[in-house]
């Protein structure tokens, strides 16, 4: 017995069919397309720039003598009559014109045949316990995703997939480098094989996707189009008006008042005043600073561009991408951190931004300065509020739940752990705003929440459920001005939930309590997951 369905099945409640028909043992392909874009339009690209700039080294090495022709060499003959004319009437001339010709014809079909045996070899199979894929000719590759282990399925459309209508799906696991991809597939081939996979792996309903086939040419590249610009929102978010969006203009004006921004216009600003004053040729350093304040707006706003955060009914899907978009869905419970983050040019505009920490990442993802980190680029303070409600269900929708983030955020910290008297020499002008709170403390929904930052303001949130260690350490510095520090540690991630500059006597009672608290939460949750399987 095998783990596949059947085409045009559907897997439980309403879930979409897988597409294409798999074989005895439930293996699908992927689209005729994915050996092209995983290295075959490359090859033929890096084999035409070959022979264009050694086509007459390519003729001599054949040829085994220098040609002349016309009073002079292959060379002159082409810059007078073009490149591709000058070497044809050489060929002709010479009889080799049918042989070029064939030789070209026998790379494309190598290349053809080649990517045509890559995508016979290179299959999927999403079953009831796992997601597979296996690829390769001579080297075979087969991974596996436990569907217990998907920690989330995202949707990677690079431009000239996004053309052609094709998407990557990669499939999130639990551990480092945990990652299956399934390159390349249809667009709403992609989305019906991500549904299929949250809904086995979460065991929940969604909504069934339709799609069309056998279309007049006009409705079919109706259909390419839509495809392009679909920002892939969850329909269970559109029809409970849960959708948060970030405006082109808040988007661009956050680029412009980022402090990667006016550290380049800084920088920028004395280069110019340097070579006034002292040597013109510094100016000429501006062109550098230009293109890096350039490529760095450009991939912000390019990540950033038509943001959409969707809560759908058994996953949070965020969207986003200019020439290339991506759609990363989390199922819930996999968010481990979340952080909120208002840098100093943002705060009289009352905007924040929001990253987070889930499982599964590998190093370099799980890096801060990962775009797959950030869940809202830029937002208002009820956005904000929004997004912490969406990824933690239970920390905000109550009345005083709401004013207990706002506390956090805006607020004097009322209730917080404050820093030590002496803590200004390490925390510097972040001491009056630093703190360490857990909130609704000896319930399910207890919460780890340090706030810190004078240039740059922070409120981090982590599900007392979802801490592995609780550390007290007292560096250096610390020791000598008689101050501890205390961390909670999570997965890999770029939220740091860490509070420094405490008071010795305060640091040791926080530390008791937070881990008498770390483990009376992990034990019920424990106890209710054992009473669940019974």
């Amino acid at each position: 017995m095998t783990d596949a369905v059947e085409p045009g099945a559907h897997d439980g409640a309403g879930a979409p069919p897988l597409p294409g028909t798999p074989d005895a043992e439930g293996w699908r392909r992927l689209h005729p397309f994915s050996p092209f874009l995983r290295g075959g339009l490359a090859f033929i690209v890096i084999v035409g720039i070959i022979i264009a700039n050694f086509r007459d080294r390519l003729v001599n090495l054949f040829v085994a003598e220098r040609f002349d022709w016309e009073g002079g060499d292959i060379a002159e003959n082409a810059a007078q009559t073009g490149d591709v004319v000058a070497l044809a009437r050489f060929l002709a001339d010479r009889g080799l014109l049918l042989a070029a010709i064939g030789a070209l014809v026998g790379v494309i079909a190598v290349v053809i045949a080649v990517s045509w045996l890559a995508w016979r070899f290179s299959t999927y199979r999403v079953g009831d316990v796992a997601v597979e894929a296996r690829r390769g000719i001579v080297f075979r590759t087969h991974r596996r995703a436990p569907l217990e282990r998907i920690q989330s399925v995202n949707l990677q459309r690079p431009l000239v997939a996004r053309a052609l209508g094709l998407t990557k799906i990669d499939i999130v696991t639990a551990g480092q480098g945990g990652k299956v991809e399934l390159a390349y597939l249809g667009y709403r081939e992609a989305k019906a094989v991500r549904e299929q996979i949250l809904r086995r792996a979460a065991a929940q309903r969604d909504a069934l996707q339709t799609e069309t086939a056998g279309a007049p040419l006009a409705d079919v590249l109706a259909a390419r189009a839509d495809d392009f610009v679909d920002a892939d929102v969850d329909p269970a978010a559109i029809a409970d008006d849960a959708l948060v969006k970030v405006s082109v203009g808040r988007l661009a004006a956050s680029i412009a008042l980022s402090w990667e921004t006016v550290t380049l216009v800084a920088l920028l600003i004395g280069v110019i005043v340097g070579g006034a004053v002292v040597q013109p040729a510094i100016i000429l350093a501006v062109i550098p600073i230009v293109l890096i304040m350039a490529g760095i707006a450009f991939g912000q706003f390019n990540r950033g561009f038509n943001f959409t955060l969707s809560r759908g009914a058994d996953a949070v899907r965020i969207g986003s991408g200019l020439t290339s978009t991506n759609t990363e869905t989390i199922p819930f419970g996999r968010i481990h951190a979340v952080e909120a983050r208002q840098p100093l040019f943002w705060r009289p505009l009352g905007w924040w931004k929001v990253r987070v920490t889930t499982a599964g990442h590998s190093v370099a993802q799980g890096g801060q300065n990962s775009m797959q980190n950030i869940v809202l680029p830029v937002g208002h303070e009820a956005d904000v509020l929004r997004v912490i409600d969406t990824l933690l269900p239970g920390v905000g929708d109550e009345a005083h739940e709401i004013d207990g983030l706002r506390e956090g955020l805006t607020g004097a910290g009322t209730g917080y752990l404050r820093a030590g008297r002496r803590a200004g020499f390490v925390l510097w002008w972040g001491r009056s705003r630093a703190g360490l709170l857990v909130a609704d403390p000896d319930t399910p929904e207890a919460t780890l929440r340090v706030r810190r930052g004078a240039l740059t303001r922070s409120l981090a949130i982590m599900p007392i459920v979802r801490a592995q260690s609780v550390q007290f350490s007292r560096p250096l510095v610390h020791r000598a001005l008689g101050l501890a520090s205390l961390q909670a540690h999570t997965v890999l991630g770029p939220v740091r939930m860490e509070m420094r500059g405490i008071d010795l006597a305060d640091a040791r009672t926080a530390f008791e309590e937070l881990a008498a608290e770390v483990l009376r939460v992990q034990s019920a949750d424990a106890t209710r997951r054992a009473e669940g399987l019974g």
